[in-house]
């Protein structure tokens, strides 16, 4: 049996036993206490639209769960109750876990009762709210959004597009003792972008979704794909940057308008957190709501990939010191390092070429005013330590007297790699050393350069990110499950060569 028809006949079973229970009628009120098939309802959790969602207990496992029901008058509309069908159905075909999971669907509408779904209880509050109480840093904006980008990912593998992405739908828990853990809510609007059997695809020229989050091309009515949920992507991380989403109207119509035909107002300089925004941070998100879908990163793991080579903090933005010689206290992060290092060798190397002209023109003034004791000058290729004493000390005394510190070996660091989902085995690219598994906190030795590390989990594309060890360092690494690869026909055995021709032969079964 096929996990669809297996969904089906869950759903079919759940139907039954709804029906069994002497559930409500669909014109009755719900409320507290209510009992609506197996589960009896504890707490209304919120309403939209469409419906309301429960905090509903099964009457007979004990097992808290919410049930999203369908208003009385959109359960007689056979076109919303086969939308709120395909949700629970297209969740169940993603099956990942950063999408709020749906265990069944219940539809006695025909017998004149309640539509609803039995999802997963969550416990926690929507990144809507969380962004307005708390002051997000760049390292939780990341590590919210590149959950979303690997939600998302999964969906577009199997062909779905979300078209509804908003900080609303993007729920944060704990989860396993992770924090901040995030979960992808309301598929109800998905569009499936390939036409599969029993399924009913949105008609395009419908305007679907929530008009601030809108892309162009799906405001103005016309077919969407991927590359709308990037686009979705790109007004979240405006709106935890600002604030705001990037387009605001009081109308409708003038909403559209904005979206179709002006540029995104620019971001702030800083963050809420007060830490200023990457560069690259600003040019992907513009990247991401640009009014083509061309102009757009192509795939929600060019976005990840993008996110996870930001700065892991604030203190890779600041302006190199004045001082070139740092405490280890403020040793700065790698890409100061390289400034730094840069800007270093362009000093030191204009400080000796002066330092040379100067001890030059000193010899050939020295020499003129001792006409008796004056040596021949050295070839140009001579070294400077050739020169007079008293000339180099005079002259250039901190590039000849200035004594060479020893390298200093780099103290132990802690590295800590944290997978979506764990178990994951991290391994050096450039020795192949296996480091060990997710979660990982290990002590290694600090280096100087940028490390590689691959991140591979069976049935998950690997990934490689780079880490500054330089410092105590903290990855996240968020795994998307791969593409099955095509099954090749088994190679035909040799034949032995007996005489005969060969018989053809039925195919059993």
């Amino acid at each position: 049996m096929g996990s669809d028809d297996a969904f089906t006949q869950t759903v079919l079973s759940s139907t039954e036993a709804a029906m069994n229970e002497a559930a409500p009628r669909a014109g009755e009120e719900l409320r507290e206490g209510s009992t609506l098939g197996n589960y009896q309802l504890e707490q209304l959790l919120g309403e939209g639209s469409m419906g309301r969602v429960f905090q509903a207990r099964h009457t007979r496992l004990g097992r808290q769960v919410a049930l999203k029901v369908l208003r009385p008058e959109h359960a007689k509309d056979g076109g919303f109750v086969q939308r709120f069908f395909q949700e629970a159905r297209t969740v169940n075909q993603i099956n990942h876990e950063h999408i709020v999971e749906i265990f069944d669907f219940v539809d006695a509408s025909k017998e004149g009762g309640h539509v609803y779904c039995v999802m997963e209880l969550l416990r926690g509050q929507s990144l809507s709210v969380l962004s307005q109480e708390e002051k997000l840093t760049l390292a939780r904006i990341q590590r919210f959004v590149v959950q979303v980008c690997a939600a998302l990912g999964a969906a577009h593998q199997v062909g779905v597009v979300h078209r509804d992405v908003k900080p609303d739908n993007l729920f944060v828990i704990h989860r396993g003792g992770q924090p901040d853990f995030v979960k992808v809510l309301d598929f109800g609007v998905a569009k499936l972008l390939t036409a599969e059997r029993g399924t009913t695809n949105t008609v395009d020229g419908t305007i679907i979704g929530t008009p601030a989050y809108m892309a162009p091309e799906q405001a103005a009515g016309l077919p969407v794909d991927a590359r709308a949920d990037i686009y979705a992507v790109g007004n979240i991380l405006y709106e935890l940057i600002s604030g705001n989403p990037p387009f605001q109207a009081a109308a409708f119509g003038h909403l559209v308008v904005q979206i179709i035909t002006q540029p995104p107002p620019p971001l702030p300089s800083h963050l809420p957190s007060g830490e200023p925004v990457p560069p690259q941070l600003a040019q992907l998100v513009m990247r991401c709501l640009a009014k083509e879908p061309e102009a757009r990163p192509q795939s929600l793991a060019e976005v990840t990939t993008a996110l996870l080579m930001l700065p892991a903090s604030a203190e890779s933005l600041a302006p190199p010191p004045a001082d070139l010689v740092l405490e280890e206290s403020e040793r700065p992060t790698q890409e100061v390092q390289v400034a730094v290092s840069r800007r270093w060798h362009r000093q030191a190397a204009m400080s000796l070429g002066t330092a040379a002209l100067l001890v030059v023109a000193a010899v050939v003034t020295w020499s003129g005013m001792n006409p008796e004791s004056a040596p021949a000058l050295a070839p140009a290729s001579a070294p400077v330590a050739e020169l007079p004493t008293s000339v180099l000390s005079t002259v250039v005394p901190a590039v000849v007297e200035a004594p060479v510190a020893a390298p200093r070996l780099s103290p132990p660091v802690t590295l800590t790699v944290r997978s979506f989902p764990e178990g994951a085995q991290v391994r050096r690219v450039d020795t192949g050393e296996v480091l060990g598994v997710t979660p990982l906190v290990k002590q290694v030795s600090g280096e100087a350069e940028p490390l590689r590390l691959r991140v591979e989990l069976a049935g998950y594309a690997p990934l490689e990110r780079m880490v500054d060890l330089g410092k105590h360092a903290e990855l996240e690494v968020p795994l998307v499950k791969a593409l099955p690869s095509p099954r090749k026909p088994p190679a035909a055995a040799p034949q032995r060569a007996t005489g005969k021709k060969p018989r053809a032969r039925a195919n059993t079964p």
